[in-house]
C-alpha cells in the first residue's frame, strides 16, 4: 500500500529540520505570551477545508485546557483552497501564523511528538496521527470542543445570503459532491467520488421535505434541472465569500456528502451528516452518529457485491488510494438512485423523530469492525503510516438501514 506522504517528505531532508523548526518557532514567536504556558502546532494544509477545520477543532480539543495560548503555523489565507475565516472560529486562546515556505508546511507532516522548550511546547505530529488522537480522546470519554461560529462571519455569510435573493433563516440542508475536478489530473482519490446526476431523487425528497438545498464545492456542476431558489449553487455565485462554507456547515439542520473535506468541518460544528457514497477507510470515526451508505465493493469482472466479511478479509479500508484497490483486484460501485433517496429518506425520518435504531444489525455491523481492528494493530507498516485504527469498529455511527433492508446478506 503506497503512501502520498512518502514522497513529498523526501523533500524534507534531515539536516533541514532544525533549521525549519528555528522558522517555525520565529513565525510564532510574535504570538507567544511572555507568561503561561504556550504550544506551538504545525498545519500543514489549510488549503483544504477538512484539514484545516479539523485540524483546528483537534487542537483546540486536545489542548486549550492545558495551555494560555496556542499558536498554529499554517500557509497563507489567500491561498486556492483556504478558507481564511476558519482562524475567527478558533476560540480566543488559538493564534495563526501564515508562511508560504514550503518547508515549514513539510515540517507539519513529520511525526516528532512533544518537543519542550522553556518558553513553549513544539509539537510535531502528521495529521494521521493527530486525527487518532482525537478519535482516542473520545473513545476514552472526552468532551469535543466545537468550532464556533463568530458574529462576523455569520455577519458577512448572511450579506452574501441577501444579496443573491436566499432567506438565510428558511430551513436549508447542506450539500457537498465530490468530483474530479477537485484535484484535476489527480485520480489517487476517485474512489471517494460520486457522480452529482444520481443524487436528483435525494435533492427532489429534502425539497420536497421542506428543505432548501445549499451546495458547496467545485463550480459548474450540473444544477439537475432544480428551481436556483430550492437547489442553491453557492459556488456558481459571483460574489461568494468563503463565510458562506462555514455558516452553512454550522447552521444546517444536517448535510449530505461524501467522505470529503467539509463532513468534518459540519461535525466540527456539531452538526449530523449523511455520509453516501463512501469508501471503507480506517480513519473515519462518525463521533456525531452520522448515518452511512457505503458504496459496493467487489472484483473486478464480477457482478456480485462483497459482503461485508469478505470486504475485511480483503482489507479494503486499508487501501489509501484508488490505484492501490485496482491493484489489488477490486473496485467500487457508486451507490444508485434508489439508494441515494431511500438513506436520504432515513435521514428525514431520524430528523423528525421517528427513525428507530435497529440495534442487533449496528452492533453486528461494528463488532465486525471492531474484530478487524484487532487483526490490523499490530501491523508494523499500518503503524508507521499512523493508520492502524479503524472508525467503524467502536459502536459510533449507524450503517443505513434502508441499505440493510436491501442487502439482507451484507453482514452475514
Amino acid at each position: 500500500m503506497s503512501d502520498p506522504f512518502d514522497g513529498i517528505l523526501q523533500k524534507l531532508a534531515p539536516e533541514k529540520l532544525q533549521d525549519t523548526a528555528r522558522t517555525v518557532i520565529g513565525l510564532a514567536a510574535p504570538e507567544l505570551l511572555r507568561t503561561g504556558r504556550n504550544l506551538i502546532y504545525i498545519l500543514a494544509q489549510s488549503n483544504r477545508i477538512g484539514h484545516f477545520g479539523l485540524e483546528t477543532q483537534i487542537i483546540r480539543t486536545l489542548y486549550e485546557d492545558s495551555y494560555d495560548r496556542i499558536v498554529i503555523v499554517t500557509g497563507p489565507l489567500d491561498e486556492a483552497g483556504a478558507n481564511p475565516w476558519i482562524p475567527a472560529c478558533a476560540g480566543p486562546k488559538i493564534r495563526f501564523a501564515h508562511t508560504a515556505d514550503f518547508d515549514v508546511r513539510l515540517l507539519g507532516l513529520v511525526d516528532g511528538g512533544m518537543q519542550h522548550r522553556p518558553a513553549f511546547d513544539l509539537l510535531l505530529s502528521n495529521p494521521r496521527t493527530t486525527i487518532t488522537a482525537f478519535y482516542r480522546h473520545i473513545l476514552a470519554g472526552g468532551a469535543v470542543k466545537p468550532l464556533t461560529l463568530t458574529a462576523a462571519v455569520e455577519t458577512r455569510a448572511r450579506e452574501v445570503f441577501a444579496r443573491n435573493g436566499i432567506d438565510p433563516d428558511e430551513p436549508f440542508v447542506f450539500f457537498h459532491n465530490r468530483t474530479l475536478k477537485y484535484l484535476p489530473g489527480q485520480s489517487y482519490h476517485e474512489h471517494r467520488t460520486a457522480d452529482v446526476a444520481a443524487y436528483r431523487d435525494s435533492i427532489a425528497a429534502l425539497i420536497d421535505a421542506g428543505y432548501r438545498v445549499v451546495r458547496l464545492g467545485e463550480p459548474g456542476l450540473d444544477t439537475l434541472g432544480f428551481d436556483p431558489k430550492r437547489f442553491v449553487n453557492v459556488p456558481d455565485w459571483k460574489d461568494n465569500d468563503r463565510a458562506v462554507d462555514l455558516f452553512a456547515c454550522a447552521r444546517c439542520a444536517f448535510g449530505v456528502a461524501q467522505n470529503s473535506g467539509p463532513i468534518w468541518v459540519v461535525a466540527a460544528f456539531g452538526k449530523q451528516v449523511l455520509r453516501t457514497n463512501l469508501p471503507f477507510e480506517l480513519l473515519n470515526l462518525p463521533y456525531n452518529d452520522d448515518i452511512s451508505l457505503f458504496k459496493h465493493c467487489r472484483p473486478i469482472g464480477s457482478a456480485e457485491p462483497m459482503p461485508y466479511r469478505q470486504i475485511l478479509e480483503a482489507r479494503l479500508p486499508a487501501y489509501w488510494e484508488a490505484d492501490d484497490i485496482a491493484a489489488a483486484g477490486y473496485e467500487l460501485v457508486e451507490n444508485s438512485a434508489a439508494e441515494l433517496r431511500a438513506a436520504t429518506e432515513e435521514m428525514l425520518e431520524r430528523m423528525a423523530g421517528r427513525w428507530r435504531r435497529d440495534d442487533a444489525r449496528q452492533d453486528r455491523f461494528h463488532a465486525l469492525g471492531a474484530a478487524f481492528e484487532r487483526t490490523i494493530e499490530g501491523d508494523p507498516h499500518l503503524l508507521r503510516l499512523g493508520l492502524a485504527f479503524y472508525g467503524y469498529g467502536h459502536g459510533y455511527g449507524a450503517l443505513s438501514q434502508s441499505f440493510l433492508e436491501e442487502n439482507p446478506g451484507f453482514l452475514a
